[in-house]
């Protein structure tokens, strides 16, 4: 959770809740909670662990609609539209420290 103060006081009850309704399974791609998975960029292996999506971005709402889904399915489906990925995000302040650090010297 990005900004914990956003979300409902019972969202971790009920992400919990839905993960076990949907039998510790991704709705999407349909990975078991805790399966290991080798990552295609690195090689690293890293278990997976389900998160609770908000279908429609409304973490404020008490009675959200939820569903569990695994990180990558998470990105995939339920990112908000228009929101720039994770990576992008990361390159674009790496370059912009290379750019500090270059105007230092």
């Amino acid at each position: 959770m990005r900004n914990r103060k956003r979300y409902a006081k019972n969202f971790k009850r009920r992400a919990r809740e839905v993960k076990e309704q949907q039998g510790w399974y991704c709705l999407e791609c349909g990975v078991r909670h805790g399966t290991v998975r080798r990552s295609i960029w690195t090689g690293h292996e890293w278990p997976v662990y389900l998160q609770a999506a908000h279908v429609n971005h409304d973490p404020e709402n008490e009675d959200a609609e939820l569903v569990a889904c695994c990180p990558r399915c998470h990105w995939r489906y339920y990112r908000r539209p228009g929101q720039p990925a994770p990576w992008i995000i990361e390159r674009m302040k790496h370059r912009k420290l290379i750019v500090i650090a270059y105007c230092v010297y």
